[in-house]
């Protein structure tokens, strides 16, 4: 599959990731750091303050991901929507 076609399934799946529900903390934070990578790379900002609990727990779960293929990341990000979207579809 070609980078162009990873990329348009990337934002196929992106629309549906916006209208899954129930989602927990953690699947939001794959998805989020995921996203990132995908689109930015790696991680670039600064680290946040250690009292911002959740930009820190953002910024950690995109710093995880340094340095990961680009398509990779889209794999993982497409298996994690229909695992929801099914999971949200069942509930």
């Amino acid at each position: 599959m070609s980078d162009t076609d990873y990329q348009k399934k990337f934002e196929k799946y992106s629309k549906v990731a916006l209208k899954l529900n129930n989602v927990s903390n953690d699947d939001k934070l794959f998805l989020y750091a995921h996203y990132k990578q995908i689109n930015f790379g790696n991680n670039d900002k600064d680290k946040p303050s250690l009292f911002n609990l959740v930009e820190k727990a953002k910024w950690n779960a995109w710093q995880n991901l340094a340095n990961k293929d680009k398509n990779d990341c889209i794999k993982e990000y497409i298996n994690k929507v229909k695992e929801l979207y099914f999971k949200d579809k069942s509930s």
